[in-house]
């Protein structure tokens, strides 16, 4: 194999190399960029995609990212402090629509969203997450349900996913425990790190039995989801 010999002093032009480079040396290093006010990075060129490891240096962050353009589609980034984001991590969460109104004895109801808070990854719409990639999610919710009504007796939350149900919250019996005023109020909380695959959807479900079922959910709940490994 055929060696090229750079000069200590470095090179003043570019120059393309055909086969492998080794450094050789005691210490070995190699240095890019010059210590001046700049961007420098390194191209991986692919057949069909194209990535990039690089220096911001007005932001002072290392950046890998997808294409040749340095911080065009960062995906993830290290600060100068040693602080890892991943701005295109899937990551949602959405709040409950205003007065939604849950009615039906024993009938599976859907949660309905009003707005996102974020959505990092565009992942989440009409009320439902999707898994863009094969991984484990974590899932969580709040839901606050007003005007509980006399005489319940089961109230049931799940996360209803593709793959499975988890459910995060149940009574049986007493399900409406205070004044019989129909006046009651109830939270839900929960949590679960759930395998999806892509293309898989997930989204918060109730169920209310008995009793008169009309139910005002309020603004606080939320339903939030994101991509852990």
């Amino acid at each position: 194999m055929s060696k090229t010999t750079i000069p200590s002093g470095g090179l003043s032009s570019d120059i393309a190399f055909d086969g492998d480079i080794s450094v050789t040396g005691a210490t070995p290093s190699i240095t890019v960029g010059d210590a001046g006010a700049e961007d420098a990075k390194i191209i991986f060129d692919g057949n069909a995609q194209d990535f990039h490891i690089g220096l911001d240096d007005s932001a002072d962050d290392l950046i890998i990212g997808k294409g040749s353009a340095l911080g065009t589609t960062a995906n993830i980034v290290i600060d100068e402090n040693g602080h890892v984001t991943k701005p295109l991590q899937p990551a949602a969460m959405a709040i409950v629509a205003a007065g939604t109104n849950v009615t039906g004895d024993g009938t599976d109801y859907n949660v309905t969203f009003g707005s996102e808070i974020f959505d990092q990854n565009a992942d989440f719409g009409s009320n439902v997450f999707t898994a863009p990639v094969t991984g484990r999610y974590l899932l969580t919710s709040q839901l606050y349900f007003q005007q509980v009504s006399n005489n319940m007796t089961e109230i049931y939350g799940w996360f209803t996913t593709s793959n499975r149900n988890s459910t995060y919250y149940g009574l049986n019996g007493d399900a409406s425990p205070g004044a019989n005023d129909g006046s009651k109020e109830i939270y839900m909380n929960g949590s679960v790190i759930i395998d999806m695959d892509a293309n898989d959807t997930a989204y918060p479900t109730v169920d209310f039995r008995n009793g008169s079922k009309n139910i005002d959910i309020s603004t606080y709940g939320f339903f939030s989801c994101a991509l852990i490994c």
